[in-house]
C-alpha cells in the first residue's frame, strides 16, 4: 500500500514480481497530484552496492571483541551519521570503553577502502541519473557518511555520478545535529539547491534504508524506497510514497517527471 497526497493505493506482491503497472487512470492521478521538481538520492545501497561492505567491516570489527554484527544491529545503525551510529552500536553490544570512536573508525575505514573499488552500480541507477540530468531535473546526494570516504566509492562510477552536482555529507556537517531518521539531513540538502524547491513536497527522495525513509517522510518529502528484501515489510509500514523492488521499476511520469525516452 502506498500513500500519495492522502490517496492510498494498494500494491500487491504479485504486481512487484510480475512488473504489472498501475492503471493509466492511477498513473495520471499520481502524476497530477505528486508532481516534483527536485530529486535527492541516498547513496549507499541505493546508487552503488556498498552496503555489504559496511556489513563486512562491522562484522570484522565486532568479532575482535567476540561479538556478532546481526541484521538487527545493521538496521539500528543503517543510514545514520557515524557519530550517532557507532555509539549506539557500542552500547548495543557492550563494548563501550573498550575502543574509542576514533579508533573504530580508523580501522573500519581501512577495511572499507579495500572493498569500495569493487562495488557495482545498483540496477537502474545510472539510467535514472542520466535521464534526470538530460531532462535538467536538479539532483543531489544526501549521505550520512563523510566526504573523505566518498572518493573511493565514487571513482568506478564517476562519469555518471558527476552528473549529480550537489553532494551533501552529513558526517562532515556540524550544523546537522541529528541524522536520519530525523528530517534534518534532507531539509539541509534541500536548502542547498541553487534553485530551491517551492516547498518540501516538491522533492522526491530515493532511499533504501528504513531510517532514511522515515527521515524523508518527516521532512514532508515524497519518497521512493528500494529496500533490501529483509527490510521490505518495514519499508511498507513506514508509509512512504512507493516501495519498489529496483530502480529499474521506477516510472518518472508517476511523479510528474519526464518519462524515459
Amino acid at each position: 500500500m502506498t500513500l500519495v497526497n492522502g490517496v492510498r493505493i494498494l500494491w500487491l506482491s504479485k504486481a512487484f514480481s510480475s512488473g504489472n503497472r498501475l492503471t493509466l487512470l492511477q498513473a495520471r492521478l499520481m502524476s497530477q497530484k505528486a508532481a516534483v521538481t527536485h530529486c535527492i538520492f541516498d547513496f549507499d545501497g541505493l546508487l552503488v552496492d556498498t552496503e555489504k561492505c559496511y556489513t563486512i567491516a562491522n562484522r570484522t570489527m565486532l568479532r575482535k571483541f567476540g561479538r556478532e554484527f546481526t541484521p538487527e544491529l545493521n538496521e539500528l545503525i543503517m543510514g545514520r551519521k557515524e557519530d550517532d551510529a557507532f555509539p549506539l552500536l557500542f552500547k548495543a553490544v557492550g563494548i563501550e570503553g573498550k575502543i574509542t570512536l576514533e579508533e573504530y573508525i580508523a580501522q573500519y575505514d581501512i577495511l572499507l577502502y579495500d572493498m569500495f573499488p569493487k562495488c557495482q552500480a545498483m540496477p537502474g541507477a545510472e539510467k535514472l541519473v542520466r535521464h534526470l540530468s538530460k531532462k535538467e531535473i536538479p539532483m543531489a546526494i544526501c549521505s550520512g557518511s563523510r566526504e573523505v570516504t566518498f572518493g573511493p566509492r565514487e571513482k568506478p562510477h564517476k562519469d555518471w555520478l558527476d552528473l549529480i552536482k550537489l553532494k551533501f555529507f552529513c558526517g562532515d556537517e556540524p550544523s546537522v545535529k541529528r541524522g536520519k531518521p530525523y528530517p534534518d539531513p534532507y531539509i539541509a540538502t534541500m536548502n542547498r539547491f541553487s534553485e530551491k524547491p517551492s516547498d518540501s513536497s516538491k522533492v522526491l527522495v530515493f532511499e533504501d534504508a528504513p531510517n532514511g525513509g522515515r527521515a524523508a517522510k518527516a521532512a514532508g518529502m515524497k519518497c521512493v524506497m528500494v529496500p533490501d528484501v529483509k527490510f521490505r515489510k518495514e519499508a511498507l509500514s513506514i508509509g512512504v510514497t512507493q516501495v519498489l523492488n529496483s530502480l529499474e521499476d521506477f516510472r518518472p511520469e508517476d511523479f510528474g517527471l519526464p518519462p524515459f525516452d
